[in-house]
């Protein structure tokens, strides 16, 4: 008996390992669809702000969205293709509020961490009766195996670059759903799932205009830029012991009983450092802006190397590097100019 249950335990903890673990052996999601998830989050997050500040309740005090500039966001509001958005569609406060932000850059550094366990133990007692005494000893094994894979990398988008995104990018079967319906928060798996970055953004947007936010600690007058960094831990783990008693019927050395112990254990330790920053450019409009009274915008809500393809994200790249040289996290962006 002990010996068929224990080809069969193993088995089943052998078919759970990973020569080189990756996210989708737990979530059954691939690293391109965590970053694909994660920028339609940020597509959708820069569409729903624009468009819900342009089409709010024109009533609103302060509100200063022209009538035309209203009409022009209900005609992407019911179905006008978002890709083609542009700043200079709009005219007066608004075009000078979306010229700003259009060219604001975004950077992503993943650290995606992931530790896979897996220990094997046995034991069997033995029996050897004497005339006078029984004597027992036992012999044990053991097998631990580990295996870690650490996958770091960092991606760069614009505003504007987002919005021109191909619909089916983030509406593909990869994503799960159409992606008017957004992904919601996977408290398991977080990274899989909607990270908030619509508050984020909105935070920014208000800080750069009515809280004078400035640059990165060592450049505090440079454009204004904002950090999160998340940390996501999930841990999951397993075990089985199963143990047979065997009844002495003769004498001589015999098995009294044996057992076997497996546990399998898997930590997933995901870091995600974002940065958004306004273009240089962007930043000549802040001046005229912040003379506005002070009414939100928006409601509110080791090495790795990257190559912006604008200055704006080559800024919000270096906001993540500050971040990261601080001690949030071990690695260091190296922007490339």
């Amino acid at each position: 008996m002990f010996l068929r249950i224990l080809p069969l335990t193993a088995a089943i903890f052998v078919a759970g390992c990973a020569i080189r673990p990756l996210p989708e052996n737990v979530s059954g999601v691939s690293t391109p669809t965590i970053v694909k998830q994660i920028r339609c989050e940020t597509r959708q997050a820069i569409i729903d702000l624009t468009l819900g500040w342009l089409t709010a309740n024109a009533n609103l005090e302060n509100h200063r969205v022209d009538p035309q500039a209203h009409d022009i966001g209900m005609d992407f509001k019911n179905g006008r293709p978002i890709n083609q958005f542009e700043p200079k569609l709009f005219h007066g406060h608004v075009k000078d509020v979306l010229d700003t932000f259009y060219t604001a850059g975004v950077a992503y550094t993943f650290d995606l961490e992931m530790t896979e366990e897996n220990n094997f133990n046995t034991e069997i007692n033995l029996l050897k009766p004497f005339t006078t005494s029984n004597l027992t000893f036992g012999i044990k094994g053991r097998a631990d195996r580990s295996r870690k894979n650490q996958r770091l990398f960092t991606l760069t988008d614009s505003f504007g670059a987002l919005l021109k995104l191909p619909d089916h990018y983030c509406n593909g079967e990869t994503i799960g759903r159409n992606y008017s319906h957004l992904v919601p928060p996977n408290y398991i798996y977080p990274i899989t799932g909607n990270i908030g970055v619509k508050g984020f953004l909105a935070d920014f947007i208000n800080m750069s205009i009515y809280d004078n936010l400035g640059g990165p600690k060592d450049k505090p007058d440079g454009p204004p830029t904002l950090v999160d960094a998340l940390e996501f831990q999930t841990l999951i783990s397993g075990g089985v012991s199963p143990k047979i008693l065997f009844t002495q019927v003769m004498p001589g050395l015999q098995v009294t009983d044996a057992s076997f112990t497996g546990e399998a254990i898997r930590t997933d330790l995901h870091k995600i450092t974002m940065g958004v920053a306004v273009t240089p450019p962007g930043v000549r409009g802040l001046g005229h802006l912040r003379a506005y009274p002070a009414v939100p915008i928006i409601p509110t809500l080791s090495l790795i190397s990257v190559r912006p393809s604008t200055p704006a994200e080559a800024i919000a790249a270096e906001a993540v590097n500050q971040a990261l040289t601080l001690n949030l996290f071990r690695p260091k962006v190296i922007v490339t100019p």
